[in-house]
């Protein structure tokens, strides 16, 4: 077979590896492309075509295009008609999207076309393939297709948008889904199961590893002589971060020495300083922000204990990710962190929204250091067996394979 040229619909993918925005999608694509495949990725941006990291980029050319309005006018049976009353501007912005994909594909004779998240990337990749012909892969991340109505998380909580999803999936060739979680839930909702695989996320095992060195990162926080409880999470509501806040009083009433450090930034970053003040514990909790990629491995390397407290998780990759650089994770028992964590083996398992047996947990991992350590080497293990971005990336290759079969 020869060389397979692949369309990357990804609204908004950066073109470095220091972007933080849809990292996934870019780390992925340049996999990839380092595999063989000629990717060309095309966004949701007023942008000209241009090279980054052997990878072709592509953009919307200009906002008023009368292909939109045909390609709807001649594919709108593609649209539930529950879906059809929206805002048009809404539907007019999809098929701008959608023109600008066709064309790319027809352009550069592009063999599949493959999109990240359902909607709207879905749904624009499902236009391109009614008109072009070419055949869809769909890769489903969480919020595109589970929901936590406490918080409001999903899109598929509109009707609108979720019958939207329905007919992508169920006219896609492949659905790729990161756990079993994922799994499950789009196999309720496609007619013909078997084109739905689960293929784990992964990451890169060379990069977080059991050997780096983060003590530069606890001198520059000031914590040389302090345990560190390590959580990199947006400030949103569904990654928990609230009830970790409320677990650190009864860990520090149990054990002056711990430091917890939180990263990452996030609309509910104000709220959540609020409370430890409120709390009286902000002098525990360091929250540092946006931490750039290259230096997150360091900050898994200098911690002692992870904790991941979502409240709904398509699959976790902070999880993967700390269980690569050696270290023992607690993360809630929802989505797609039990299929990471064996609770007890490599970590714990524990209810969301439960600050008081997640300290219990952290004070454990504290005082038996050397489970601890055997629980990260454990981790260690299931993440090179398992959760190693170049398995992931080959069993795509397969599947790009057998669809153009």
């Amino acid at each position: 077979m020869s060389r397979i040229s692949v369309a990357i619909i990804s609204s908004l993918v950066g073109k470095t590896p220091d972007t933080i925005t849809y990292s996934f999608v870019f780390d992925e694509a340049y996999r990839l492309s380092k595999r063989g495949v000629k990717v060309h990725i095309i966004r949701s941006r007023f942008e000209s075509d241009s090279i980054s990291y052997g990878m072709h980029y592509h953009g919307l050319r200009r906002m008023v295009d009368m292909r939109a309005i045909e390609l709807f006018l001649h594919e709108f049976r593609v649209y539930p008609p529950i879906s059809l009353l929206r805002n048009p501007a809404k539907i007019y912005w999809e098929n701008l999207y959608a023109s600008n994909a066709i064309d790319i594909v027809n352009r550069e004779s592009i063999d599949l076309i493959h999109a990240h998240f359902a909607y709207p990337e879905g749904l624009v990749g499902l236009l391109a393939k009614k008109v072009t012909g070419r055949s869809l892969v769909v890769t489903l991340h969480g919020y595109d297709i589970l929901t936590e109505p406490s918080i409001k998380y999903g899109v598929r909580l509109n009707p609108a948008i979720d019958y939207l999803i329905r007919r992508v999936l169920n006219n896609a060739d492949a659905i790729i889904t990161a756990s079993m979680a994922t799994f499950n839930e789009a196999r309720k909702i496609v007619n013909t199961s078997s084109k739905v695989y689960l293929i784990p996320n992964g990451v890169d095992i060379k990069k977080f590893n059991p050997g780096t060195d983060g003590s530069h990162i606890k001198s520059k926080l000031g914590i040389d002589n302090y345990k560190v409880v390590f959580a990199l999470r947006a400030h949103r509501p569904n990654y928990g971060l609230e009830f970790l806040i409320r677990a650190v009083p009864l860990v520090i009433r149990k054990r002056r020495d711990v430091i917890f450090v939180i990263g990452g930034d996030g609309p509910l970053r104000g709220f959540h300083e609020q409370l430890a003040n409120k709390l009286n514990i902000r002098n525990r909790i360091i929250f540092t922000g946006w931490i750039p990629k290259k230096e997150v491995p360091y900050y898994y390397a200098m911690s002692d204990v992870v904790v991941v407290p979502s409240l709904q998780e398509g699959f976790g990759l902070t999880v993967s990710e700390a269980m690569a650089c050696g270290k023992p994770v607690i993360g809630t028992n929802v989505g797609g962190i039990p299929d990471q964590i064996i609770d007890g083996y490599n970590g714990f398992l524990i209810p969301p929204k439960d600050p008081e047996i997640l300290a219990e947990k952290i004070l454990w991992l504290l005082n038996n250091q050397e489970e601890a350590r055997l629980m990260g080497i454990r981790g260690r293990k299931i993440v090179e067996n398992k959760f190693n971005i170049d398995i992931r990336i080959s069993k795509v290759i397969s599947l790009y394979k057998k669809i153009l079969r």
